[in-house]
């Protein structure tokens, strides 16, 4: 799945561009990614994470970045570190790319076994409490 390009400049793309979710974990990584990659793509600055296979990836390792390539790293980077949630934010806060933060999270979060989602379904349910709550209402949490 690609993203068109838009010929936006830079400034223009990532002026008041903030995402809607903010990453706290595991469990809100998959909305997250796909928010910030509709969000990005709109932009278009998803090939800040994900390069135009246009040349091989050996060429590209040795090309020189532009300067509006630093420029649009750094936007991307920002925007993504302020969709982060403090914790996440502070334990991530060592990468200096885009692509190495996005690369890091998805191998950090974006890896959920099925013995992770078992555990988390089970500590929503041990955590769920009728209170003062209508049991209809109640059941359908």
């Amino acid at each position: 799945l690609s993203c068109p390009e838009e010929n936006y400049s830079v400034m223009e793309n990532s002026k008041s561009v903030a995402l809607p979710v903010v990453l706290k974990g595991g469990e809100n990584y998959l909305l997250w990614s796909r928010t910030a990659k509709a969000v990005l793509c709109g932009r278009g600055l998803w090939n800040q994470i994900e390069p135009p296979e246009t040349f091989p990836v050996e060429a590209a390792a040795l090309a020189v970045p532009t300067e509006k390539d630093i420029q649009e790293d750094q936007a991307v980077l920002a925007i993504l570190q302020c969709s982060l949630d403090l914790s996440v934010l502070e334990a991530y806060s060592y990468c200096e790319h885009a692509k190495e933060l996005w690369d890091t999270l998805k191998n950090v979060f974006g890896n959920v076994s099925n013995l992770t989602r078992v555990f988390e379904v089970r500590r929503a349910i041990n955590n769920l409490s009728q209170e003062d709550m209508e049991f209809n209402k109640f059941f359908g949490k």
